[in-house]
C-alpha cells in the first residue's frame, strides 16, 4: 500500500496541516508531467501567505511549486 497524499491548494488547507503538524513535501511540476519532481522532503508548515509558504525553515513561492501533505 502506497503513501496517500493531498495536494494543498487553499489557505484553509495550509492552516489545517499547520495545526495538525502534518508533513508537507515540495514538488516542481511542469505540464504535462503527471508526477512532478521532488524538490524538498519538507516538514511542517511554519508560516504562509497567499504568495509564499514556509516549510522547515525555507520559503517557497506558491505559484512555482506543488505542496503535498501526507495522510496517515
Amino acid at each position: 500500500m502506497g503513501t496517500t497524499y493531498k495536494v494543498l491548494e487553499s489557505g484553509i488547507e495550509f492552516f489545517t496541516v499547520a495545526l495538525t503538524q502534518s508533513k508537507v513535501s515540495v514538488w516542481y511540476r511542469e505540464d504535462p508531467d503527471p508526477i512532478g519532481h521532488l524538490m524538498d522532503y519538507g516538514g511542517w508548515v511554519e508560516g504562509y501567505s497567499p504568495e509564499t509558504i514556509k516549510i522547515a525553515s525555507s520559503w517557497f513561492m506558491c505559484e512555482r511549486f506543488e505542496f503535498r501533505a501526507y495522510i496517515k
